[in-house]
């Protein structure tokens, strides 16, 4: 149902205060400060069991925008999961005999040739996790002359994912790369993660640069994320595999007794949340004497 501004209807859930009240769950101990690299005042690192996301729209891009940034003092961890249809181009080596150079180069194709769909944002820092994430739909894909993998895109429609209305209401990639600077994720002083964040990482660079291929090698491609995201890149996939949890997200999700606090699997803000909260819970019971940014730059499949 389309609203007065022209765009999708959305519902906002209620303005988020700048720190949590105490109805929170403590989740991570106040001592592990390593995902924090300013917090406005010493305060346990603590998450809400409920959680919203707000799907952003060129209608409220901007006010959601001014919120991101509002709040990033607050939460300077940032969690992302993108949802992109599938993938068109394969490897003749099994996923398991790929080294890393091999396994960029079938990123870099995919990327390449195919648009991005969503990008969800979940925060988190000394304050806990934000208990709302963001959902970006991004305009642009067209099923009828893009390429895509079928499969996917009905995968992606089955849990919700209206096409149409991305092509007549989403987010220009432009003006998404534009407010990514603009509301400070782009200052380079963040902690950012992702779950298999390759191809999550790839998507949101190509963006960011204007829809230029990726860079022809591996290492042009680590020296690309450095210089959007800065040094503080985690991959929680790799830093499940140091725990001993194998799998995907949410089979890590079960084996550390983590639920979805919101939304629905392959949506990009719900990723997201899940994302950070398998983060914040495998920081509280596995680096509890170690720093998690000695992983910093490590991506699944990519080192």
């Amino acid at each position: 149902m389309p609203s007065r501004d022209g765009g999708p209807a959305v519902m906002h859930p209620p303005p988020l205060p700048p720190l949590p009240s105490s109805s929170f769950a403590h989740i991570v101990p106040q001592y592990h400060p390593a995902m924090v690299p300013y917090a406005p005042q010493p305060a346990q690192l603590v998450y809400s069991a409920k959680a919203q996301v707000r799907d952003v729209w060129s209608g409220n891009l901007e006010e959601e925008l001014a919120n991101i940034a509002a709040l990033l003092p607050y939460y300077p961890c940032v969690c992302m999961d993108t949802e992109f249809p599938g993938a068109v181009h394969d490897s003749g080596t099994p996923r398991y005999l790929r080294g890393p150079r091999e396994s960029y180069a079938l990123v870099k194709r995919n990327v390449d040739d195919l648009k991005l769909l969503q990008v969800g944002f979940a925060l988190s820092g000394a304050a806990g996790r934000c208990p709302v994430a963001w959902q970006f739909n991004v305009r642009g894909f067209d099923p009828a002359r893009d390429p895509h993998a079928p499969a996917s895109v009905a995968m992606l429609r089955a849990q919700g994912m209206d096409l149409g209305t991305l092509r007549e209401f989403g987010v220009r990639p432009g003006d998404l790369a534009a407010g990514f600077y603009r509301c400070g994720l782009g200052c380079g002083n963040l902690t950012w993660a992702a779950f298999a964040g390759a191809y999550d990482f790839a998507y949101l660079a190509k963006v960011l640069t204007g829809g230029r291929p990726l860079p022809d090698t591996l290492d042009g491609f680590h020296a690309l994320l450095q210089g959007l995201f800065g040094p503080k890149v985690l991959d929680a996939k790799h830093l499940a595999r140091c725990c001993g949890i194998r799998g995907g997200l949410e089979q890590v999700a079960a084996a550390l007794g983590v639920e979805r606090a919101a939304g629905r699997a392959h949506c990009a803000g719900s990723d997201s949340l899940l994302t950070t909260d398998v983060l914040l819970a495998m920081v509280d019971r596995f680096f509890r004497n170690t720093n998690v940014l000695s992983h910093a730059g490590t991506i699944a499949d990519l080192a």
